[in-house]
């Protein structure tokens, strides 16, 4: 009897424990972001100002805050298309919205980090599937597959940003290698004339470019980056030519072309 005690009491000593490691980062604070509760819910929010393609003022209980679209990078201002993604969010102005975040609060600019709704529609994939932005940084968000099927809606219509280049050297400007761990990427010219690249960018999947000028017939170019841009883990590679249309994308994830 005293056993069949003793062994109840083990049982229930070790179910404690489980439970309290398990609580235990919760408790701390120290959850990791897998741990961190992500089922949070929409707040209303009414928009003051937009200040780019994917970023607006909004106030939230009396107080405005700077609001990041989560999952898009829209172009730059002064880049093609950059106008047409401001002047879409630009609807929303002086209206109500519903915000929601995922798994992180703010970025390193101290903005929201936050789904936008508008009548139900998930503005931040409506936005991909417009052609004026493309997906960013979307592992393990709670719109992931929503946001990359906008987006590859776009890549399949050639909408907007996804608008293929008709220049000539378009068919001549390959990429022959892409080293991120070296840092360096190599384009090369197949044709048996010259091509003037002036105007024509090349970027990554954030906001580093390379402007490109002059490339020989059969000549290769090798672009060393200042600073480390390429990601080892995976990276974006954007070709656009001088109006801003689309002559090389390529991505990958832990490899090298």
């Amino acid at each position: 009897m005293v056993f069949g005690k003793r062994l109840l009491m083990f049982l229930l000593i070790i179910i404690l424990l489980g439970i309290l490691a398990y609580y235990y980062p919760y408790l701390t604070g120290n959850a990791t972001n897998n741990q961190q509760q992500t089922n949070y819910q929409k707040e209303p929010a009414f928009v003051t100002k937009v200040i780019d393609g994917d970023t607006i003022k909004a106030e939230i209980d009396g107080t405005e805050y700077s609001i990041r679209l989560l999952g898009i990078n829209t172009p730059e201002k002064g880049m093609p298309y950059s106008k047409e993604a401001v002047k879409f969010l630009k609807s929303l102005e002086e209206k109500n919205v519903e915000l929601l975040r995922d798994k992180e609060n703010t970025d390193r600019y101290n903005r929201k980090l936050r789904y936008v709704f508008y009548k139900e529609n998930l503005i931040n994939a409506e936005i991909l599937q417009k052609g004026l932005a493309t997906s960013f940084m979307l592992n393990e968000l709670k719109y992931e597959t929503k946001l990359k099927d906008a987006e590859n809606f776009a890549i399949k219509n050639k909408i907007g940003i996804w608008k293929e280049s008709g220049e000539v050297c378009a068919f001549c400007v390959e990429l022959s290698e892409l080293n991120p761990e070296n840092e360096y990427f190599i384009i090369k010219n197949s044709c048996d004339f010259s091509c003037n690249l002036t105007g024509w960018v090349v970027k990554d999947d954030a906001n580093h470019f390379f402007y490109l000028a002059y490339i020989g017939a059969f000549e290769e170019l090798r672009y060393n980056s200042k600073i480390d841009i390429w990601n080892n883990e995976g990276d974006r590679f954007f070709m656009r030519d001088n109006n801003g249309d689309l002559v090389i994308f390529w991505e990958y994830v832990n490899k090298t072309l």
